[in-house]
């Protein structure tokens, strides 16, 4: 599995922040939901007739790997799962805030995780799209081990904590922008992990990514 699409100012992290990134994933079919009294938005790892869930994730530097999620995995493990949860607070009309974390877990257990600070923006027609920092990332464990084979060595260069950013899209019709409760809407969410600290401009370049991973 590889990236469909990633743009040049993501790849060009190295000239923001100083290093190239050290891994990324991406996951598509996440089933995702947003509960109004609670303005809480969520998204996780799903395998049901509408949603099969399946994704990748890699580490970009030696000794490189690719964990492999196919279609479905979350029924296929006893671990493995992506659970992100984001605190939505309302800035205007068409954008909106979002603080939380995400949880990406292996096929035995081990995770990746982070937290997130970014903002949704409405692309009209019910589209949403997300743009994202990470900070504070870290893992436990010390292989991260793809349900479908693949894996890699979770002793990263550098030091904990690193950084990164996400990105993810949705679309949610005839609701309004955050302004009713929706569930089982398919999430599309992709990211890119640093070895050292990053500027604030990432989020502003965060906003330029077009991401979509698929098998090929």
């Amino acid at each position: 599995m590889r990236h469909l699409a990633l743009t040049a100012v993501l790849a060009g992290f190295a000239g923001v922040a100083g290093a190239a990134p050290i891994l990324s994933f991406g996951y598509t079919d996440l089933s995702g939901s947003f509960n109004l009294g609670t303005w809480q938005f969520n998204a996780s790892a799903s395998d049901t007739a509408d949603l099969k869930t399946s994704g990748d994730v890699t580490r970009l530097v030696s000794p490189f790997g690719t964990a492999n999620f196919d279609t479905g995995f979350v029924t296929a493990s006893a671990f493995a799962d992506v659970q992100l949860a984001l605190t939505v607070s309302m800035i205007d009309a068409v954008t909106a805030s979002g603080v939380g974390n995400i949880v990406l877990t292996d096929d035995d257990g081990d995770t990746i995780f982070a937290t997130i600070a970014g903002e949704f923006s409405s692309g009209g027609s019910g589209i949403y799209y997300f743009t994202g920092l990470l900070s504070d990332v870290g893992s436990t464990g010390t292989e991260f081990n793809g349900t479908h084979g693949g894996s890699f060595d979770l002793d990263l260069p550098g030091d904990p904590p690193y950084w990164g950013a996400i990105v993810q899209l949705f679309i949610v019709t005839d609701s309004g922008f955050f302004a009713a409760d929706f569930e089982g809407v398919s999430v599309q969410v992709s990211g890119e992990i640093l070895p050292s600290p990053g500027s604030m401009a990432l989020l502003a370049t965060a906003g330029l990514l077009a991401v979509r991973r698929r098998k090929i």
